[in-house]
């Protein structure tokens, strides 16, 4: 797509410049016609200059460069500037006598001679000095479309109107150029016609400001916009992962909750059957839980959950992912490990709560814990190995509490 922008964009400013370079011919034809008018003019003043002018008829049809001219004007200007001795000297010969009927006709021939030499010669200098200033006006005009265009966009309807009255002037420029008799004439008509073609500059200059202005506020606006997205973007997003976490998190005791619990053996559950992890599973029930809230209150209960729920955490510190299964229960995954090494753990576990001190009511309260271990198989489902090790911790349980047993 952007190929396609960029090469439209050379065909237009191709066709352009193809235009534009067709108008500056016209003028150009008619500029030379205009010199071949003012040599004709001079032509009879003397042989050397007669030479010069019909040089510069040759070069001008045979299109030459301006460094073909250039010696050919200065040659032309010092043969022009040779004929004021010659008229001077006219205008002040003594005549005889025995020719007095003509000799009045000598010195208004000599003056008109220099008249005419005069005013070629500013004639010849105010063509200079015009085409100079053609040429530097559409010199920079072309430089300037040539700016626009690589800038613009080909489907830009201000460009294409300037590029469209730009050549209509041209256009008349050419025509009138054509039909004028004078450099006068000509002077004026292109004195006019380049400043129409400035007018449409300066108006479009002025809409292309107006407009670039009008973007700039609107991608200011827009930009704006964006940040004010990326932050409620991001304030969602702190919001969701808040979420998030609180709904894997138990409220009381702050330990991932039995939803996390399951994210977590879902993904090992896949590790472990296709033989990249091994894991034991464990059940931990505080023993006599009931008879605490029976007795002290749910209160002392919740107190006993955190504290047990915190001593848990910190005694396994990122040796086993600990969760609130539910009630006062907690399950323990043992990644990594074997049977037995989980077992020293799980028996570490048992008595660090059991040295705990509970008071409550002003009273001592002695708190155990027992536990149910299984290895997790490679054939099976996480929740069927957690069922083994529930059936490990009631065994615990059976067995007189405050312990651990494999299963």
């Amino acid at each position: 797509m952007e190929l396609d922008i960029w090469e439209r964009k050379y065909n237009l400013a191709l066709e352009r410049m193809e235009r534009d370079e067709r108008d500056f011919r016209a003028i150009e034809e008619s500029l030379r016609r205009l010199v071949l008018r003012l040599s004709a003019l001079a032509r009879g003043q003397s042989d050397a200059a007669d030479r010069l002018l019909d040089q510069l008829g040759e070069g001008l049809r045979q299109s030459w460069t301006p460094e073909q001219l250039e010696p050919l004007l200065d040659g032309l200007a010092e043969a022009v500037a040779a004929l004021e001795p010659r008229v001077e000297a006219g205008v002040a010969t003594v005549v005889p006598p025995v020719e007095a009927e003509v000799a009045p006709a000598e010195p208004v021939r000599a003056s008109e001679d220099a008249e005419a030499i005069a005013t070629l010669r500013a004639d010849v200098a105010k063509l200079q000095n015009l085409l100079a200033e053609v040429s530097g006006r559409l010199g920079d005009m072309t430089r300037y479309l040539v700016a626009e265009l690589e800038d613009a966009s080909s489907e830009s309807d201000p460009g294409r109107v300037l590029s469209d009255q730009v050549s209509e002037q041209m256009r008349l420029l050419s025509e009138h150029t054509q039909e004028v008799g004078d450099v006068a004439a000509l002077r004026e008509q292109v004195t006019a016609r380049l400043a129409v073609i400035d007018q449409h500059f300066r108006d479009y200059r002025v809409r292309e400001d107006a407009r670039s202005a009008s973007y700039r506020e609107r991608a200011e606006r827009m930009r704006d916009r964006v940040e004010e997205l990326e932050t409620q973007a991001t304030s969602l997003q702190d919001s969701l992962r808040r979420e998030h976490e609180l709904a894997l998190t138990d409220p009381l005791t702050g330990l991932p909750n039995r939803l996390a619990y399951e994210q977590r053996m879902a993904a090992l559950e896949t590790d472990v059957r296709e033989g990249r992890a091994l894991a034991c599973i464990g059940a931990f029930d505080i023993d006599h839980f009931k008879t605490i809230n029976d007795s002290f209150g749910h209160a002392a209960g919740d107190a006993v959950l955190r504290i047990v729920g915190h001593t848990l955490a910190s005694t396994l510190d990122g040796r086993a992912f600990v969760a609130r299964y539910g009630g006062e229960e907690f399950a323990v995954v043992f990644a990594g490990l074997g049977t037995d090494a989980a077992l020293v753990i799980a028996r570490e576990l048992c008595a660090t709560v059991e040295g705990l001190a509970f008071h409550a009511s002003q009273k001592r309260v002695k708190v155990t814990m027992s536990g149910g271990l299984t290895r997790f198989g490679a054939e099976e489902l996480a929740a069927t190995a957690f069922d083994r090790a529930d059936r490990a911790l009631y065994a615990a349980k059976r067995a007189g509490r405050n312990t651990c047993i494999v299963l």
